[in-house]
């Protein structure tokens, strides 16, 4: 049975009734709460606001383990979803079997916007855990009415929507893209702030490798390359343009 469609791992607070149970309740709802004010759907609110929110929307906290596949790409989409701990990645598994990391999901992001609504309203992508956590769910009803109740929550989910479509257009881009060099090259300069000549890699060599859907060796090798070539120098958590010329007649810049 689909995730996002169970019973099990439902956080249901009513059911406790002990006083030790109900103190546990009061510090996961604020920590959940404050959780949710630095989202950027509930941006601009405080927390007794968000809370008034949530509690006058169906809603449930589902746990979910490292590893656990909480949507396969084809199944709809009917519920709001806000990460609240943990981490997700959505990949993109090809006829061959070969797999493309598409993005990482930290909290407090919502998860899937873009596909709530519309008619097409279906996970593009699976949906995985990469360590466990907990996930806040809105059923898509309670939702359109918690946006039509605030602007300020409608603007923001808005903008959310619209950034993720930007996103997606960058990707789309990315996978045109043929070679790794190129691939690098890209990735390195859609994160180069002007001015700057420093881009901090937060990811690790062999996860920088699946988001760029390339084999580690082949990565490290191509790096090689460039920075033989005097067009970056990368160290460790960092990577230092040294000819930013170069690095954008690359994609053709």
């Amino acid at each position: 049975m689909p995730f996002f469609n169970s019973q099990t791992k439902v956080v249901r607070y009513k059911h406790l009734k002990c006083n030790k149970c109900y103190t546990l309740i009061i510090f996961a709802k604020k920590n959940m709460f404050e959780a949710l004010k630095l989202s950027p759907l509930f941006k601009g609110l405080e927390i007794e606001e968000i809370n008034s929110l949530i509690n006058c929307s169906s809603h449930q906290i589902k746990q979910f383990s490292n590893k656990e596949v909480l949507a396969f790409s084809g199944e709809k989409v009917e519920k709001a979803m806000i990460l609240l701990d943990g981490k997700l990645q959505g990949e993109m598994v090809g006829l061959a079997g070969n797999s493309l990391k598409i993005e990482e999901i930290e909290p407090p992001q919502m998860v899937a916007a873009a596909f709530l609504y519309g008619s097409q309203s279906i996970f593009p992508v699976n949906l995985s855990a990469v360590a466990d956590g907990k996930i806040l769910i809105i059923y898509r009803n309670d939702f359109t009415q918690l946006l039509s109740s605030d602007q300020r929550v409608l603007n923001n989910f808005l903008n959310i929507i619209s950034g993720k479509a930007q996103f997606l257009s960058r990707k789309i881009t990315f996978l045109s893209l043929k070679t790794i060099k190129e691939k690098i090259a890209y990735y390195l300069l859609q994160y180069l702030k002007s001015g700057s000549e420093i881009i901090v890699i937060t990811q690790s060599q062999k996860g920088l490798a699946e988001m760029l859907g390339v084999a580690r060796p082949s990565l490290a090798r191509t790096i090689s390359e460039m920075e033989e070539s005097q067009i970056i120098r990368w160290e460790r958590n960092q990577v230092r343009i040294l000819n930013h010329q170069l690095l954008g007649k690359i994609i053709g810049r």
